[in-house]
């Protein structure tokens, strides 16, 4: 088996034609330590190779990407180590791109596949200074497709699709766009499987300064106009009250000198998806947007739209 190099980093982009993927050139890590857990030879096996993203959860907000997989040399007992580069789409919707490895190698019940941790990687080029950032789970190859899920950024479980590319050259800086798996829309009510995981008092946590705030009788004008953009109207504080059967939101946010008020109702969840309607002037008036975003552990963080406004919000239940 070859060593694998896995060439880390922040720096020039160069094209490693081994791996048929652009990697970084500041430094390389080889050496990862042997995993505490020993997953038999056989089952990691069918895993080593290299991979093209071909379908991923719409919600992972990835463009495209391919992955490695290669034992370690001289390991015993033998284990795998993977490293990927995927295209993200940015908060504006430029292409970023994002190097992981994924290790150690675990046994799926039931022997359904290997189950590996996400480790992002930086500047850093060591293992001891790589951060976890989820999970892969890739379940056994059928023909030339694996399928599998992939947690990221505190997200997901999103599917995705890889097609084995065996011994084929890779697409460097360029892999075709992957299919976009479309999401169920969540149907369970409410925003967890019990109340007490969800009702309570919320404490807005991603708020800043405003810089309508000073801007006098122009300050919601302005806020308006912000909130047209990709990043949404700038948020200074606010909060968020859960109550009810079933479940209605109170939502609080400070803008634009102004402390605007929403009311969301039919919560619904599925996962670590939360989506609710959004209504200005009260439950019993039309809805005029929409939130969507994420949440788990007494935290709730999305997207609320209401009319021509965007608010980027982050949410913590109080104790």
């Amino acid at each position: 088996m070859r060593r694998l190099r896995l060439i880390l980093g922040l720096g020039v982009v160069v094209l490693a034609t081994s791996a048929g993927v652009a990697w970084a050139t500041t430094g390389a890590t080889t050496g990862y330590p042997q995993p505490k857990v020993v997953v038999p030879t056989p089952l990691q096996t069918p895993f080593e190779n290299r991979y093209l993203l071909t379908a991923v959860g719409s919600g992972a907000g990835i463009r495209s990407g391919e992955m490695k997989f290669e034992f370690e040399e001289g390991s015993s007992p033998q284990f795998l180590v993977g490293i990927s580069q995927f295209y993200l789409y940015g908060p504006t919707g430029e292409i970023e791109t994002a190097l992981f490895t994924f290790y150690p190698p675990t046994a799926l019940p039931n022997g359904k596949g290997l189950g590996f941790d996400v480790l992002k990687v930086g500047a850093s080029t060591s293992y001891g200074q790589v951060s976890p950032d989820g999970e892969l789970r890739l379940f056994k190859p059928q023909g030339e497709t694996v399928k599998g899920e992939l947690e990221l950024h505190g997200g997901g479980p999103w599917p995705v699709e890889f097609k084995v590319l065996g011994n084929a050259r890779g697409y460097s800086a360029s892999p075709p766009a992957a299919k976009q798996i479309k999401e169920a829309e969540p149907t369970a009510p409410g925003w967890g499987a019990k109340p007490s995981e969800y009702v309570g008092e919320y404490e807005l946590t991603n708020g800043g300064e405003d810089p309508t705030a000073k801007a006098a009788t122009l300050g919601p004008v302005i806020s308006v106009a912000e909130g047209l953009g990709a990043q949404g109207t700038a948020v200074g504080g606010g909060s968020m009250t859960v109550k009810g059967n079933p479940a209605t939101a109170t939502v609080k946010l400070e803008s634009g000198g102004t402390t605007h008020t929403f009311t969301l109702t039919d919560l619904a969840w599925q996962g670590d998806q939360r989506v609710a309607q959004v209504h200005t002037e009260g439950a019993g008036r039309p809805p005029v947007g929409r939130f969507e975003g994420t949440g788990a552990q007494g935290e709730v963080k999305g997207t609320l739209i209401a009319g021509p406004s965007v608010y980027k919000v982050e949410f913590k239940l109080r104790p």
